[in-house]
């Protein structure tokens, strides 16, 4: 079917249905593959491998195995994307978060006086300062 597909884009070039079989048959799924990141296709080339090596190891049972597992991998695959997403969003929370506590912070010392340290004096202080009996 592939094949007769391609040899009808090579016939009917130019004609109406040609466009209409290079834009359904090319453009459409080329532009959609464009939108895939490198770890879109890395997950989808670890999925394949996993896959193959069922189908190699397990053969019959195989097929039966991935064949009820297929929903279960789309799941935890999307479930992995929606984790990311959340972690992005919490760290870029974070990020402003600090960002405004810093921006505060400096304003504060900006226009509040500084506070000056008090002298402390030592608690074992025997210096020449005025010396209070105490009477018992």
């Amino acid at each position: 079917m592939l094949l007769l597909f391609w040899f009808a884009l090579l016939v009917a070039d130019g004609t109406p249905i040609g466009r209409t079989l290079r834009w359904m048959l090319v453009e459409v799924p080329a532009g959609w593959c464009n939108r895939w990141s490198r770890g879109d296709m890395l997950l989808v080339f670890t999925l394949l491998a996993g896959a193959a090596l069922i189908l190699w190891l397990m053969e019959a049972e195989g097929r039966l195995f991935l064949g009820m597992l297929g929903p279960d991998i789309v799941a935890g695959a999307s479930m992995l994307e929606l984790g990311t997403l959340l972690d992005v969003a919490v760290m870029a929370v974070t990020v402003f978060a600090t960002l405004r506590v810093q921006a505060v912070r400096r304003w504060v010392t900006a226009h509040l006086p500084r506070r000056l340290p008090r002298a402390r004096k030592p608690a074992n202080d025997d210096s020449d300062g005025p010396v209070f009996a105490l009477a018992a």
